[in-house]
């Protein structure tokens, strides 16, 4: 065998997945396969893994991705590759062994390190890996294109229920990009409305980045609070255990912990709805006193009324969304890219680089008895009445717990962090909600053993924070970028009308793609421009092509595009003309 030509893919390989990469240089005891004839040779079925002799490459000539379950010696995808039009091949192997083999055969380097042959050992796959490839740009948009094929009969006799676990874990995850991708137009202009509104309140309190460069790395533990129904069983230990420890609040469990006596040091809020702001319609007098409040910059007018009506130290947090990334306010941000306001929380414990992250109250699933929350939230033990949406694996893996739709994916987004977390930054996650649903990636121990072996010693918590720098000036050249954002909107919707009114196909298609390099592309259309985009890439793939139907669908997204700007110019000019 060729173990120099074995060793050039590996570090090949070794450059994109370091991993997998470690897991072919270490194996050394070949059992089941064989070369023969420099062919991979199966001694278990006594059988040669031939090629793949009944691909339709007529079909998926225009791909610009294909999906496949097994690698066999790889002589076929190097065929494939020739074609210009495809751009990556994700391959899923169950064989560490048929790798080793096949890496001895063929030089793969260049195809590995570019990353058109994407190979995934599937006993090793997680979520966050793959999501992380829906991200790419050559596979972002073919969620409405997608295809899994097993590469030849071999892999279809002897491993079709591996695949199917892996096709319904690719399934799972595009269904929840499909749900994710972009906020509802009317919540986009929500948001936009309140940042502009709140926009002298985010610039002169203290930037996010100053508070990342004052507080990183100067503890080692962090727990995250959340309001789950099991809360409320760890609440003595926390209170025994508040100085010894970092404590990150939920804004609903901030008043429930403050009723415990139970102090946190920072207390996020992420949502733009006002019945968020109500939770900080309290006054709990010196008990605020140290703590910081960090609030997602389109937050609700009143939440920014309340905090200043007791005196409460806080800052806005500019959100990673489109208009908020373009205001020219990168110090202010960013923070909140997940869903949920415990996903906030887990951001910035593991940007301050905690060693260990406890989440606590963090059930994403009913009670037992049915209780979306403790009694003791602010807006009772029913939550929203949001059905039941499936069952998943109970905390401990010890049966199955009731979730909802929206739970789910604060559940996958999670998951995704902390696996990031886990693999990056070296952080430990455990989970001691004891309760609730099970969180891939976490260590399920107990909140008393937690705190006997990690908490043993009080902290010092008084870390001052850095003031912002000449604010007027940036709040003088925030407002100009946005009037200017406004002209510039208005010169592209009388390009889209006049491009529709022609019924012109090519305009519009450079209309479509200058839009998202825009400055004035946002949130309010971001979810109708990826399901554009997607629908584009489904036409551009199809062999037999309808032009008058394609037209007209683009010439309904374009005129539903001017809408979305109009609202969009509309909210920015009100809400700053009234500042």
């Amino acid at each position: 065998m060729n173990k120099e030509l074995f060793l050039k893919n590996t570090q090949a390989l070794f450059e994109v997945d370091q991993i997998l990469a470690y897991e072919l240089r270490k194996l050394t005891n070949i059992q089941r396969f064989q070369l023969r004839d420099n062919k991979i040779f199966d001694t278990q079925n006594q059988l040669y893994l031939d090629n793949n002799y009944s691909f339709d490459f007529d079909k998926f000539e225009l791909y610009p991705v294909l999906f496949f379950y097994g690698f066999g010696d790889g002589k076929f995808f190097l065929e494939l590759l020739k074609n210009q039009h495809l751009k990556h091949i994700v391959i899923f192997e169950d064989e560490l062994e048929i790798l080793y083999l096949a890496f001895h055969l063929i030089d793969f380097s260049t195809l590995l390190r570019k990353e058109r042959l994407i190979l995934f050992f599937t006993p090793n796959i997680n979520t966050a890996q793959i999501k992380v490839l829906f991200d790419y740009p050559n596979i972002k948009h073919t969620l409405k294109i997608f295809n899994f094929q097993f590469y030849n009969e071999f892999y279809t006799n002897f491993y079709t229920s591996n695949a199917q676990n892996v096709i319904q874990i690719l399934l799972n995850i595009i269904k929840t990009l499909m749900l994710t991708r972009g906020n509802d137009p009317k919540d986009a202009l929500i948001g936009i409305k309140h940042n502009v509104i709140n926009l002298e309140k985010i610039i002169t309190h203290t930037p996010f980045k100053s508070l990342i460069k004052d507080r990183k790395a100067k503890t080692k533990n962090a727990i995250i609070v959340s309001t789950g129904p099991s809360l409320i069983k760890q609440l003595p230990l926390l209170r025994k255990y508040q100085e010894n420890a970092v404590i990150f609040s939920a804004d609903s469990s901030y008043a429930i912990l403050a009723k415990e006596g139970i102090k946190p040091d920072y207390v996020f809020s992420l949502e733009r709805v006002d019945f968020t702001s109500e939770f900080f319609n309290n006054d709990f007098g010196d008990f605020d006193k140290d703590i910081l409040f960090i609030i997602a910059s389109l937050t609700h007018p009143n939440t920014i009324k309340y905090l200043e009506k007791n005196n409460r130290n806080y800052i806005l947090v500019l959100r990673p969304l489109f208009f908020e990334s373009k205001l020219g306010l990168n110090e202010y941000g960013f923070l909140g890219n997940a869903m949920s306001v415990a996903n906030m929380a887990y951001e910035l414990a593991g940007a301050l680089r905690f060693e260990n992250i406890i989440l606590i109250g963090q059930d994403l699933a009913y009670s037992n008895d049915g209780k979306s929350h403790p009694k003791e939230h602010l807006y009772g033990d029913q939550g929203d009445e949001e059905v039941v949406y499936k069952k998943i694996t109970a905390y401990g893996g010890k049966g199955v717990v009731n979730t909802q739709l929206t739970w789910y994916l604060f559940l996958k987004s999670f998951e995704k962090d902390i696996a990031l977390a886990k693999n990056i930054l070296n952080i430990k996650t455990y989970n001691a909600t004891e309760g609730g649903a099970r969180i891939e990636g976490t260590i399920e121990k107990p909140f008393k053993e937690l705190c006997e072996e990690m908490l043993k010693e009080k902290i010092d918590k008084n870390i001052a924070l850095t003031k912002p720098k000449n604010p007027q000036k940036k709040i003088k050249q925030c407002k100009e970028k946005l009037i200017k954002q406004t002209k510039q909107c208005e010169i592209f919707i009388n390009e889209c009308k006049k491009a529709i009114k022609e019924k012109n196909l090519e305009k519009l298609e450079k209309l479509r793609l200058k839009l998202p390099k825009s400055d004035f592309f946002s949130d309010i259309v971001q979810a109708r421009c990826f399901q554009n985009e997607c629908e584009v890439l489904k036409y551009k793939v199809t062999k037999v092509k309808d032009l008058e139907f394609f037209l007209a669908r683009q010439i309904d997204f374009f005129e539903e595009i001017i809408l979305y700007l109009k609202k969009y110019n509309e909210t920015i000019k009100e809400n700053l003309d009234n500042k």
